[in-house]
């Protein structure tokens, strides 16, 4: 609700104004976003890697300034499409039956990068449009930082207040097997809580006043219920079979621990997240609106194409502290080529000590 009531308080702001601080505040997330997340999977040791974290720190920034401000759905779907491509080919990596995958993963990730080129690019032929016309957007952009903020800070501190499922008692593998399981439900819940329900719930044009907002936020809080209990149940499950099972054995039920002070860092990690993922969903919902879409239909289709992402959310928020697949790669068996089987010639003329030894000892028998 605080989200929405700055959105409400700046909605009638100069138009121009709005979408400077919104790309600068969308430039600092998405830079934070992509510079973390460079960092931790690609390591800082030498100058190739600080020079790869920095062209992900500047890429980042431009792209969150531009989706924040301008609401740039080619940026959205060239982004969406290298997620999906880089992740199958970390996973073909991790599962490839090869001897050597190295070779064929970095052919498969240059790949996801040039099909997450060619997608911006269809995208940019078919819709020229790099900025929605919606005036709203920016808005709407700017109150998500509070709203991200509060939500994480609040999750962090009082995740810890009951008895509570931990998804690190699984191994990463695990916890995407774990996203996957509960993906199904919380998309469902999304698309219709979220999506037609709220929509339902508010007037048929885009409102700026709070009343007309209290009612759709209300109702949409339920799809992070739907996500959190489908998704501990699936923890539950996977590590009461013994699978995926964490390195140090922690159980999946933590006991009660209170209110707790979290960190900011990790705090700042997932506030940027959700913050990238939400505004993406917004410059969505604005381009459907401006292609003439009702409020209903454009909220359910940006909300469905949001919930996929969202659902992994936790596990960009692991690969930003740098965890990645903890199992080893499957590799091909190779057999191991046996030795010739030794004749007793053979032996005879490679020691001819023993050979003298044994025909000495023939001739004492004979005698």
């Amino acid at each position: 609700m605080a989200g929405a009531g700055i959105y409400c308080a700046l909605a009638t702001m100069d138009e121009v104004g709005l979408r400077i601080a919104a790309g600068i505040a969308g430039g600092i997330m998405g830079a934070n976003l992509a510079g973390r997340l460079a960092g931790a999977q690609m390591g800082t040791d030498t100058c190739a890697q600080k020079t790869g974290v920095a062209v992900c720190t500047v890429l980042g920034a431009a792209a969150g300034s531009a989706i924040s401000a301008l609401g740039s759905n080619q940026l959205i779907v060239s982004i969406a499409t290298c997620t999906v491509l880089t992740a199958g080919a970390s996973l073909v990596r991790q599962t490839a039956n090869l001897p050597d995958p190295e070779p064929l993963a970095d052919r498969l990730k240059l790949g996801a990068a040039a099909f997450g080129l060619m997608g911006g690019l269809v995208v940019g032929s078919v819709d020229r449009e790099w900025k929605v016309d919606s005036r709203l957007l920016p808005a709407r952009n700017l109150g998500l930082i509070t709203e991200s903020s509060i939500i994480e800070l609040g999750k962090s501190s009082f995740e810890r207040l009951g008895p509570s499922v931990d998804r690190h008692a699984l191994n990463f593998e695990g916890r995407v097997v774990a996203a996957l399981v509960g993906m199904a439900p919380y998309v469902a819940a999304t698309v219709i809580l979220n999506g037609y329900v709220s929509g339902k719930l508010q007037p048929d044009y885009d409102s700026i006043y709070v009343h007309d907002l209290a009612a759709p936020a209300l109702v949409g809080a339920i799809a992070n219920a739907v996500r959190g209990a489908t998704n501990a149940l699936a923890v539950s499950l996977l590590r009461r079979q013994q699978r995926f099972a964490a390195a140090d054995g922690r159980d999946a039920l933590r006991a009660s621990a209170g209110v707790r002070c979290p960190r900011p860092c990790t705090v700042s990690n997932k506030t940027c997240v959700r913050y990238f993922l939400s505004a993406c969903r917004n410059a969505v919902y604005a381009r459907f609106r401006d292609a003439g879409f009702s409020v209903i239909d454009a909220n359910m289709m940006a909300q469905g194409v949001y919930a996929c992402f969202a659902q992994c959310r936790d596990l960009i928020a692991d690969l930003i502290k740098g965890e990645g697949w903890s199992e080893p790669r499957m590799q091909a068996r190779r057999a191991r080529p046996e030795p010739p089987a030794a004749t007793a010639e053979a032996i005879a003329e490679d020691m001819p000590e023993a050979r003298a030894e044994t025909d000495a000892g023939e001739e004492s028998i004979i005698v």
